[in-house]
């Protein structure tokens, strides 16, 4: 086990953040979990998932979870399989998030999953209809776009990546879906879609970018039991984030949408003050 010390600053009204630890584990896919662990003293923890081809250990997340922290909710960073590593399935992705939400309740907190971009879109998808007992809410800041709510029109976007996904299939059933190549897909980088290139094996790749094998976001939503805090940032471009997808979980006078300062990235940043205020008026 490996330790990291934590930028020692102390932020206006909040308290200094513990140093925080960094552990692996092994889900019960098999999947080799790496995490680090910002502890606070509150009763809830935040399990939090980064975006598509990021870290958990990039500044942004860092800080993110500092500021959390500080306010007393603990806070649970996974390395996702979406990493730049891309070296996991959705599934494996599911039973990580399973490990740490158990984690955490075993240490008495009340949890909440969340996420930013893919790591929110992820969320969305976490047991909708099946909530863990330590599970009281969602947190989805700026999620990135959902399969099967993004339109046929939308060219640019599929055109991306389905030649991809379409040689993905060649390789599968050509017995090769578990050797490694590149791939070519898609993101969203400050207000601006990118082109971007994953080495990883078809069987990952499908996994996240196959319509038919990712879990429906649209089925998700609908059989959504927790209260969700969803923001948005103002100059985010991916619509499908937006306040009609929220629309699409049922009516819960708790769950909040909220329109963000900021593009796809800086608008989780934006986000920290009403999150924190949310999530302890949910679990105070």
């Amino acid at each position: 086990m490996r330790y990291i010390m934590v930028i020692s600053a102390i932020w206006l009204g909040l308290a200094a953040v513990l140093p925080a630890r960094a552990d692996q584990l092994t889900t019960q896919t098999d999947y080799v979990l790496n995490y680090d662990v910002y502890p606070a003293n509150g009763p809830t923890a935040l399990v939090f998932l980064h975006g598509k081809n990021g870290s958990h250990i990039s500044p942004n997340m860092k800080l993110f979870a500092e500021r959390i922290a500080q306010a007393g909710i603990a806070v649970y960073l996974p390395r996702m399989p979406w990493s730049r590593l891309w070296d996991g399935t959705v599934q494996d992705g599911l039973s990580g998030i399973d490990a740490l939400v158990d984690l955490a309740a075993r240490d008495g907190k009340k949890v909440f999953v969340g996420g930013q971009s893919l790591g929110a879109n992820f969320a969305t998808v976490y047991r909708p209809a099946d909530p863990p007992p330590a599970v009281v809410g969602k947190v989805v800041l700026n999620p990135g776009a959902f399969l099967d709510l993004t339109p046929s029109s939308a060219t640019s976007f599929w055109g991306a990546f389905m030649p991809s996904v379409e040689r993905a299939w060649v390789l599968e059933k050509e017995g090769k879906g578990k050797e490694k190549t590149k791939f070519s897909g898609t993101n969203v980088v400050g207000d601006k879609s990118i082109d971007e290139h994953y080495e990883t094996t078809p069987e990952v790749f499908l996994s996240f970018h196959d319509i038919k094998r990712y879990p429906s976001n649209r089925e998700s939503l609908r059989a959504t039991k927790w209260p969700v805090f969803w923001s948005s940032g103002k100059k985010d471009p991916i619509q499908t984030g937006k306040r009609q997808t929220f629309n699409l979980m049922p009516n819960n006078p708790a769950s909040v949408y909220m329109d963000i300062d900021g593009d796809h990235n800086t608008a989780m940043m934006n986000a920290i003050d009403p999150a924190i205020a949310w999530m302890k008026k949910i679990a105070p």
